[in-house]
Order: structure tokens, then C-alpha cells, then sequence
């Protein structure tokens, strides 16, 4: 069961503030206390109150649970913090999409099932993503969705070197290229023709991005224990950037830095309430199967 939950309202969505305020009243009226940063507390105590403030370095570890009101776009950016918590979140959709949230506005009075423990964790994998030169760490970072290598300003294609456990893989020359997680599958990486992969399966797709090479220019799925490491000949010419989750980004004007990817050990958990297929959540969100 659970007893405390952070309320993570994106601001700038029309009806996130407010739908988020209803829902702590839900939730009180249920036994459960609502948290919130300081900032955003003040603002639900413009809209009637019952949500506490506490610091957001220490809202996610102080908390059973935190939910979501947004798009795809914030709940990636709650994702990494709430898994180095070890939180589960859920999901209320305001954005576009909407494929990682589980519910809708008119469906958060299935919130009062959290007090009762009525609602399953689904456990997604995320990917570690590092920068180095000569045994040095430059940079790090979670990845939940995916992380992308693309050239930079100068309109010239990148080139890019992928080994797969420290056997060459390919050598591309593209705009870019992109290392997705399962739920990342269906992001930028299903827009650059990646495959859609079905979030249960653990697996690492590297897709590269208008690759202008006809020997081996498309995706290739990876066992979850790989060592996925790419190295940018091109970088000392035409600088590149990393990018992870749209972004944490790192950029790469040495051709002597690698980047290298693996499975992380640290799942972000989903709250479901719902037991809807992942063929469902496919032609619900995207269209797929859809044919008039």
C-alpha cells in the first residue's frame, strides 16, 4: 500500500495544475498524504491546499509513490530521478502522445486504488550511457528512452564506428545515430525507422539516422548484456553531440573519446492500474493496425 505520494505537475500544460490539485483531494480522502517542491506546493495552496512541501532533492526519497501530470517529455524527466529512489510513478496524460502515461483526466479517480495496494509496478529497463577518453570518465547519464549521436551544426555527415562486446559491428556515415531501450523503441528511434519492440523484452537497437551507406544501414537488436561502444573518426572535423532522453547532451569534438552504452541496474517502475495489451497501447497512441 501507499501512504505518501509526490504530485509532479508539469506547469506549463493547460489543466495539469488543476487536475493535480483534484487529485490530492482524492488521495486525502483515501489516506494518502500528497508532497510536493516548495514552489509547486505554494500553487496547490492557491487552489485549496493539502499538499505538503518538502525539497525535491529529498521529495522522491521521502515518498511510496509519485505521479505525473504531463507528456511523455515529464515523465522522462521525473523517470531517472524517481528510479535512483527506487519510487515507483504513474502517468497522467496532458500531452500529445502519451505513450508512457496510464491515464487520462477523466480517469485519475482510479488513483484511490493506491491506498489499497489495488495496481501492479511494471519494471522498464533503462541504459547506462558514458563518455571517455583514455580510461577517464567525461560524462554519464540514465537513459530511459534513448541516447542519440548526431553531427552537429555544420551540415556534414558524422562517421561512426559501433562494436558490439569489442568486435566490430559497422562503420557508418550518417546524420546520426541512435541507441534505444525497449520503451525508448517507439521515440526518436521509431521515427528514424527503428523497430517498435514490446517493452517486456530486454534489448539495446541502435539505429542509425540517414545513414548514406548501402552495407548494413539499418537497425540491429542487441541481448541486453552487450557493450554497445561507438567511436566518432569524424568528431575532430565536425564536431558531434550526445544526446540522452531529449536532454542531458555532451558535445564531442574529439576523435579520441568513446561512448559506451549497457543495460543499467536500474529499472524505472511503472504503476498500472489498467490491463490494456501492448498491441492495444500501439493502435490506441500511434495508429497502428488502423486501416480506415
Amino acid at each position: 500500500m501507499i501512504r505518501k505520494v509526490a504530485l509532479v505537475p508539469n506547469t506549463g500544460k493547460s489543466g495539469a495544475l488543476r487536475c493535480a490539485s483534484r487529485v490530492a483531494q482524492i488521495l486525502g480522502n483515501s489516506g494518502i498524504e500528497c508532497y510536493a517542491e516548495p514552489s509547486r506546493a505554494e500553487m496547490f495552496a492557491a487552489l485549496g491546499g493539502g499538499v505538503m512541501p518538502i525539497e525535491l532533492d529529498a521529495l522522491f526519497k521521502s515518498c511510496d509513490a509519485a505521479i505525473v501530470f504531463g507528456g511523455d517529455g515529464t515523465v522522462l524527466s521525473v523517470a531517472k530521478r524517481a528510479a535512483e529512489a527506487d519510487v515507483p510513478i504513474i502517468g497522467v496524460n496532458f500531452g500529445h502522445v502519451g505513450y508512457i502515461t496510464e491515464l487520462e483526466e477523466s480517469e485519475v479517480d482510479m488513483l484511490s486504488r493506491l491506498a489499497t495496494g489495488d495496481f501492479r509496478l511494471e519494471k522498464r529497463m533503462m541504459l547506462d550511457v558514458s563518455i571517455s577518453k583514455a580510461g577517464k570518465q567525461l560524462f554519464f547519464s540514465h537513459a530511459f528512452n534513448e541516447a542519440a549521436i548526431t553531427r552537429g551544426i555544420i551540415t556534414r555527415l558524422a562517421d561512426f564506428s559501433v562494436s558490439c562486446d569489442g568486435n566490430l559491428v559497422s562503420n557508418y556515415r550518417a546524420d546520426g545515430l541512435i541507441i534505444a531501450t525497449p520503451t525508448g523503441s517507439t521515440a526518436y528511434s521509431m521515427a528514424a525507422g527503428g523497430p517498435v519492440i514490446d517493452p517486456s523484452v530486454e534489448v539495446i537497437a541502435t539505429t542509425p539516422v540517414c545513414s548514406h551507406s548501402l552495407e548494413l544501414a539499418r537497425s540491429l537488436v542487441f541481448g541486453p548484456n552487450s557493450v554497445i561502444k561507438v567511436n566518432i573518426p569524424s568528431a575532430r572535423r565536425a564536431e558531434a553531440v550526445l544526446t540522452v532522453d531529449g536532454r542531458a547532451y555532451f558535445r564531442i569534438n574529439d576523435n579520441e573519446v568513446s561512448v559506451t552504452v549497457t543495460k543499467s541496474q536500474k529499472y524505472v517502475s511503472l504503476i498500472r492500474l489498467k490491463n490494456v495489451p501492448f498491441a492495444t497501447t500501439l493502435f490506441k497512441k500511434f495508429g497502428v493496425g488502423n486501416q480506415g
